[in-house]
């Protein structure tokens, strides 16, 4: 088995805090292992200044397109269905090819109808799109039916900023239902009545992501689902920096820095043809100062597997000394994403996380090969 991820070792760790200490958490991602690329264009990660440095440590990025379907777009995985969703996340407008420039490089403007936000329902149709009006700083949200007809539901101006903006997406599905947009936690538009689009499923479960201008980027950074209120979560990626308690897999500097945020590089992993090989690493646990709930640590992987020897891998949390493993994960032959495997308690005391938990000598996260 081979393992990697675009982090430090082979797991992208990440946590989620905020001031709601029961919020239902349906995926967190922010790197491409957390991520499904589908774009024509080439999905790409932002070299500096589309992203809060103090959490994050790149933007993943596509160029805007107006096609339905938009040629440039990158999923999350299906995530567990729901009638009522939140969509969280840190967006830039930015520039093509000067991925280093930083939000507003291609100021405030949209071109009519490049897809945003495409959500699906649970039957995989984009059932709701957040797109362009050609006006700056200007969004429509819009159904769309199983055959492609869209009806615009609100137009919201003053959707985002020059700067980097924090969105958030309020839905509610059905007949009698309700979407609403907010700008750094103000609410910019609603729409009340049927939100649906005629093909029978109420539930959402997966949400892509794509560009508002055709001359440049749409770049995101952490994102969050949830199915309660993520005005006040925020991300944080815990990558891994150093060797921790169990190190059995082969390969160069598994631990530090040889897979990088910002290049997809499936050429630098680490592995083992054994089962029951455990790798654990220590993390980056400096979070910016303040008072947080943890809503829950997250794991992605990015692996595959030979047609011998270990064919599942389990995720790793070290705390006191004590291994808990996840059930078991299967990879295909190919590398692939295993993503979003969350926990919302310490599974040591099954109590909520807390920030010193993460930060107690001995923490480590890792992976260990199955049968």
């Amino acid at each position: 088995m081979r393992l990697r991820s675009l982090l430090p070792i082979l797991t992208l760790v990440g946590f989620i805090v905020g001031t709601e200490a029961d919020a239902q958490l349906l995926y967190a991602g922010g790197e491409d292992i957390d991520f499904l690329c589908n774009s024509g264009g080439g999905c790409v990660s932002s070299l500096g200044g589309a992203f809060r440095t103090g959490w994050a440590r790149t933007a993943y990025m596509v160029a805007g397109s107006s096609t339905d379907p938009a040629t440039n777009r990158f999923a999350t995985p299906t995530f567990s269905p729901n009638s009522a969703l939140w969509i969280h996340a840190q967006f830039c407008n930015t520039a093509t090819n000067n991925l280093a420039n930083g939000c507003g490089s291609v100021g405030v403007g949209t071109t009519a109808n490049a897809q945003m936000l495409r959500i699906l329902d649970s039957s995989g149709n984009p059932t709701l799109i957040v797109r362009g009006t050609g006006n700056p700083q200007q969004v429509k949200i819009s159904s769309r039916t199983a055959a492609g007809v869209f009806t615009d539901l609100v137009t919201c101006s003053s959707a985002f900023n020059l700067s980097l903006t924090q969105l958030d997406l309020y839905i509610n599905y059905g007949t009698s239902g309700e979407v609403t947009l907010y700008n750094n936690s103000a609410q910019v538009c609603d729409y009340t009545g049927n939100v649906t689009n005629g093909d029978g499923a109420t539930t959402l479960n997966q949400v892509e992501f794509g560009g508002l201008i055709s001359v440049g980027y749409g770049a995101w950074s952490e994102v969050i689902i949830a199915g309660s209120d993520t005005r006040a979560m925020a991300r944080f990626t815990a990558n891994t920096v150093g060797n921790g308690n169990t190190t059995g897999f082969s390969g160069t500097n598994v631990c530090s820095a040889i897979w990088s945020a910002v290049s997809f590089n499936d050429t630098s992993y680490g592995f083992s043809g054994s089962t029951n090989v455990l790798h654990e690493c220590t993390i980056n646990s400096s979070i910016p100062a303040g008072s947080y709930n943890v809503l829950a640590l997250v794991m992605s992987a990015r692996a595959l597997v030979g047609s011998s020897g270990p064919l599942h891998l389990d995720f790793v949390t070290r705390i006191g000394g004590t291994d808990y493993t996840s059930s078991d994960f299967a990879p295909t032959t190919s590398f692939s994403n295993i993503a979003n495997y969350i926990q919302t308690v310490n599974p040591a005391s099954s109590s909520p996380w807390i920030v010193s938990d993460f930060q107690a000598t001995g923490f480590n996260v890792g992976e260990k090969t199955k049968p």
